[in-house]
């Protein structure tokens, strides 16, 4: 059909011209058996010439089926253009893709210097506020502890703009090695452990000793300590359960919270999604679940939520007997 739709205005000439043919040897009485035999032999040489016609069309298109599936290094490749006017467009097709690559190449550069200045600047932020912690643990004063507070929020705060690059840029610094789970399950406790105290939440950890995974601790500690600020966050009373299954290698985070509504569940990883409750918290961004699901998929560990509003959220990270980082 599209061979016909592109052929349709030549069939409608040549429509035309047989009917101009009919009319002339009509007009002149050519005998009747002569102008079929002469009408017969034209639409022969027609049909054939439209066949050969539609194998070089049919060919051509799966040529540039095939070059759309290798974009954009196929635009080097393309087929030889019949007539002027599609080598004016396969010339202008080159062009674009030149200023398409040029564009994608500075912006590159430019979204690397911004990794780069952020990298470093996180890395000089914390020299000052290491600094600090360490002379208000020389403060003695009623102060001391809701200073000690904010600095360690703006101290996640910085980690987080750290590893929001670092995970989105690709970062291939991770080091996978045998880790004993616990230690890494009771220093993203520590971090809170104050918050626990003041909202007067019970915290239960049931990870064995013994219990290791192959992961990259930092960026696990780094996710586990999204789900237990989240966990604190929208849990007002009851508590905040730790727990490993070993049959399964799962490590559960569950908390007695407000609960996550069922229309926001599957969207609650999306990059800036708030859903109910953020539209309630005005501090709510939307990133911290987003960071936690990027980490487990560099650490391919599987992460699962389920919710109930009103009975709490429980996080499941389910972690591979062999893992394969993911870029």
């Amino acid at each position: 059909m599209r061979w016909l739709r592109a052929r349709l205005a030549a069939l409608v000439w040549l429509a035309l011209a047989a009917c101009i043919f009919a009319l002339v040897l009509h007009l002149y009485r050519a005998p009747v058996q002569a102008a079929l035999y002469a009408g017969l032999i034209c639409l022969v040489l027609l049909c054939l010439a439209g066949g050969a016609d539609y194998a070089r069309y049919l060919a051509r298109h799966r040529a540039l089926q095939r070059l759309m599936q290798a974009l954009p290094e196929s635009l080097t490749h393309l087929p030889a253009a019949n007539g002027l006017l599609e080598q004016d467009y396969q010339q202008l097709l080159t062009q674009l893709a030149q200023l398409h690559a040029q564009a994608v190449t500075g912006q590159d550069a430019r979204y690397q210097r911004l990794v780069s200045t952020i990298t470093r600047w996180s890395h000089q932020i914390k020299t000052p506020i290491s600094a600090q912690q360490l002379l208000l643990q020389r403060v003695d004063s009623a102060q001391r502890m809701p200073l000690q507070d904010e600095l360690n929020k703006i101290s996640r705060q910085v980690d987080m703009l750290l590893n929001y690059f670092k995970l989105d840029a690709g970062a291939d610094d991770f080091l996978f090695a045998p880790t004993a789970l616990k230690p890494v399950v009771a220093e993203a406790v520590r971090r809170h452990a104050r918050l626990f105290v003041l909202k007067h939440l019970r915290l239960t950890v049931t990870v064995p000793e013994d219990v290791q995974v192959v992961t990259d601790g930092k960026l696990l500690g780094f996710a586990l300590d999204q789900l237990i600020s989240n966990a604190i966050k929208y849990t007002q009373e009851g508590g905040i359960t730790i727990a490993w299954t070993a049959h399964s290698r799962t490590l559960t985070v569950q908390d007695t919270g407000i609960g996550i509504a069922a229309q926001d569940l599957p969207r609650v990883t999306e990059h800036g999604f708030t859903g109910t409750t953020g539209h309630q918290d005005t501090n709510a961004t939307g990133i911290g679940l987003y960071l936690c699901r990027r980490a487990c998929e560099r650490l391919d560990i599987t992460l699962m939520l389920a919710s109930q509003p009103g009975q709490g959220t429980r996080a499941q990270l389910i972690f591979p007997l062999t893992p394969q980082p993911k870029d």
